[in-house]
């Protein structure tokens, strides 16, 4: 079916019931919109901030290099999204081709991705080169972790109970008390038992290996999966450092990396264990695949990162349905209306801990319009 792109919606969403915290992605949303001459539409999303997002989609050309990114696709025919992201990085190199500008390119690729299965009638995951899997394992992202056992308890419990067979917790700012991070995170390895999962994500709340040290062989013991996000992103040394000095996998680029030339400098100093991009960020579907290209026979693992709404489960479940080892998805406990309301479709949780891969057409879930109408940031500009 030749189907070409009619007009780019980009939407601004804020729930102001939910609450702040340092990366909280899913209070707030920029939904991207690809409509096409079909009467079809493809959804995507970026977890960046939704303005900057949005004034890259529709930004006026400044010259042949500096185009907004609507612009070069709107006209353009849905035959193959790779093409349109090539011709998105090559017309917005004037202001960046990573950081803001790949934020939206994200957005877009994944839109137009689901525009081009939709129109075909098949699954996301079929369109990048056909499914491995057909449910993966879920882990369930804490944030923030209260900070004493009861209600800590209280927390998790909830949790266990729906099915999950792996939680992620984050350091917090009582973890300045080690004595409490000891108490607290021996307790929660008691209450979850020891089969299940645990993850650490720092979220760079550490500069140097000195300040992670100390509790290194306390995660050890406790049996953790990963160490996630530990320095900040641009110290590869540094990470390298944490490498040696743990068993303990290391986790990079879930805050912000976009590119796979950007997790080129710690394949290789050999400063990570786990590639966990964000497809919402990283460039979407289309450098997600390149990614597993390049990481193919590394012995690395990819587990993207995904603390927003079921938009960004979804496209995970398309992505890692396609790898030979699968991999964990992230479900963000957060309890905004954005993260549990903006999209439907998406099969729940199973009592084994693992989602379905969906199989409709495209990635298999719709818009809930009353949420878009009530959520939506008018445009004042």
């Amino acid at each position: 079916m030749s189907v070409s792109i009619e007009r780019v919606e980009v939407i601004c969403l804020q729930d102001p019931a939910a609450p702040y915290y340092r990366f909280e992605g899913s209070y707030r949303n920029v939904l991207v919109l690809v409509h096409g001459d079909n009467g079809l539409t493809g959804i995507g999303e970026s977890d960046a901030p939704p303005e900057i997002v949005r004034a890259v989609i529709e930004m006026a050309p400044y010259n042949e290099r500096a185009e907004g990114l609507a612009a070069i696709v709107t006209g353009e025919a849905v035959d193959d999204p790779r093409r349109l992201w090539d011709a998105m990085l090559a017309r917005s190199a004037w202001h960046g081709r990573r950081g803001a500008a790949m934020h939206a390119i994200s957005a877009l690729d994944i839109a137009i991705w689901d525009l081009f299965a939709r129109s075909n009638g098949v699954p996301v995951h079929a369109a990048l080169g056909g499914a491995r899997h057909e449910r993966l394992p879920a882990y369930a992202t804490i944030y923030p972790l209260e900070d004493e056992p009861a209600r800590i308890d209280a927390q998790v419990a909830p949790l266990l109970e729906r099915g999950f067979r792996h939680l992620k917790i984050c350091v917090d700012p009582w973890w300045a008390e080690p004595e409490r991070v000891r108490r607290n995170l021996t307790h929660l390895r008691a209450l979850v038992g020891p089969a299940r999962g645990l993850m650490l994500d720092v979220a760079q709340a550490f500069t140097r290996l000195d300040q992670l040290a100390p509790f290194l062989d306390l995660l050890a013991a406790l049996d953790f999966a990963w160490i996630e996000s530990p320095f900040p992103q641009e110290d590869v040394a540094e990470h390298a450092r944490l490498g040696a000095a743990t068993r303990i996998p290391i986790g990079v680029g879930d805050l912000g990396l976009t590119t796979c030339g950007e997790f080129e400098p710690f394949l290789e100093a050999g400063a990570f264990d786990i590639a966990q991009p964000d497809l919402t960020m990283f460039g979407g579907f289309t450098e997600a695949l390149r990614l597993a290209r390049m990481l193919a026979h590394t012995g690395k693992r990819i587990v993207p990162h995904s603390y927003n709404t079921d938009i960004t489960i979804a496209a995970n479940l398309h992505f890692m349905a396609t790898l030979e080892d699968g991999g964990l998805v992230e479900v963000s406990t957060s309890p905004s209306r954005l993260r549990r309301e903006l999209v439907r479709g998406l099969p729940p949780l199973g009592d084994d801990g693992t989602i379905a891969v969906p199989d409709g057409p495209g990635l298999g879930i719709e818009v809930n319009t009353e949420v878009v109408d009530a959520l939506r940031v008018p445009v004042t500009s």
